[in-house]
């Protein structure tokens, strides 16, 4: 089987599993309400650029959107068909036509074809779910469009858990997958997490007091949140 054919084995498969994107993706628009706070307290401003990986059902992108001016945002997502199933929402559509956002359907996370900088780049149930290696992927692209000082918000899972719901791995370590896992958890140490951060010219810092934040409304949605800043 070619790898175009295998593919498509793979998305039929995804949709006969998770046919809702709600429930493929496992937010809903508190979710994105809950992700645009996180960013404008990093300081996102209706100025700003902003790069989303796995903008899924475009959760965060609605709300985003609205805020930033016109041709300022770029959605990062393989899963075309959940876009397209938030396209269905005319006034979602509508949103995305008259402020001239883009989309790629770009899977090695890497938005430079576009010929844009950003100042700011999210991604929320990301790193959760890719390799080991993936997140030396993540970090390498995402950073190469990134202007100076330049940040990344990204949830992720880490490997000691946290007070809010997350257990970490028996044993403190890496999970070290070797392949994208979904449904599964992929899990990292905040050492791993800075060591593959300075590899590409940025610092990485845990903000358990997002967590705190987010797990009041959505108690499920206890990933860990790093904020990695451009150097």
């Amino acid at each position: 089987m070619n790898m175009l054919a295998q593919a498509g084995k793979q998305l039929r498969e995804v949709r006969r599993r998770f046919g809702d994107p709600k429930h493929y993706v496992k937010t809903d628009e508190t979710s994105g309400q809950l992700q645009f706070e996180l960013l404008t307290r990093e300081g996102c401003t209706p100025s700003s650029k902003v790069l989303e990986l796995g903008c899924g059902c475009l959760h965060l992108a609605t709300p985003l959107v609205q805020y930033l001016d016109s041709e300022s945002y770029v959605g990062v997502d393989p899963n075309e068909w959940l876009r397209k199933k938030a396209y269905k929402n005319e006034a979602v559509k509508a949103l995305m036509v008259e402020k001239k956002v883009q989309f790629t359907c770009a899977d090695n996370f890497d938005a430079s074809e576009l010929g844009m900088k950003f100042d700011f780049a999210f991604s929320h149930s990301v790193l959760s779910h890719v390799a080991h290696w993936q997140l030396k992927q993540f970090l390498e692209n995402v950073s190469r469009v990134l202007v100076p000082q330049g940040k990344i918000l990204s949830s992720i899972r880490l490997a000691d858990g946290n007070a809010f719901g997350s257990t970490g791995t028996p044993d403190g370590k890496d999970s070290r997958h070797e392949e994208w896992q979904y449904p599964g958890v992929s899990w990292f140490t905040m050492k791993t997490v800075q060591e593959f951060s300075l590899q590409h010219g940025l610092e990485a810092t845990r903000n358990p007091e997002y967590t705190e934040f987010y797990t009041k409304t959505r108690p499920g949605e206890f990933h860990d949140w790093v904020v990695f800043r451009k150097q």
